[in-house]
């Protein structure tokens, strides 16, 4: 794994987590080098947690109660499913928190020298694995029908 001390990325956090609690404050977390980041990575995934939770809502509050009939039913899921994807407004900001979170409690680790069972780092790791990996499949598809031979058939439709 790459060294996620390079780059004087720990002053930063340090300068940040500072600004946000107050110098005293974050001197007694940074002393405080035996807890690790569990309590960080389990507030970030309340966190991403309550920003599924407020999608349900607003798909429940759009879409209300499931049918009895089957075609009802099938009809209210296509709709359920559309309307837990509408954003909301600030969205964002949850993501951004876990992630700060998720940082602060890297820091942590690395200070530590317990980045080897870093929660942090392994949840963080896991989301940006999960989308990077949804983006290659996604391109890997699009070349891969691009670059598909046409069957014979379809080749004399096209004529």
């Amino acid at each position: 794994m790459a060294d996620v001390t390079t780059d004087h990325w720990e002053a930063a956090v340090a300068e940040r987590a500072s600004d946000l609690l107050g110098s005293a404050l974050w001197g007694e977390v940074k002393a405080t080098r035996h807890s690790g980041c569990a309590p960080l990575a389990s507030a970030a995934r309340k966190i991403l947690e309550a920003k599924d939770e407020a999608h349900a809502l607003v798909a429940d509050i759009l879409v209300g109660d499931a049918p009895a009939d089957r075609a009802g039913r099938y009809m209210w899921q296509l709709l359920r499913n559309y309307a837990m994807k509408i954003p909301i407004p600030g969205e964002h900001v949850y993501e951004m928190s876990a992630r700060a979170l998720r940082i602060t409690g890297i820091y942590l680790c690395t200070v530590a020298d317990r980045l080897s069972d870093c929660e942090c780092l392994n949840d963080l790791a896991e989301d940006v694995a999960k989308d990077k990996l949804e983006e290659v499949i996604s391109v890997g598809l699009e070349d891969w029908a691009d670059k598909l031979p046409q069957r014979a058939s379809d080749q004399r439709l096209e004529r």
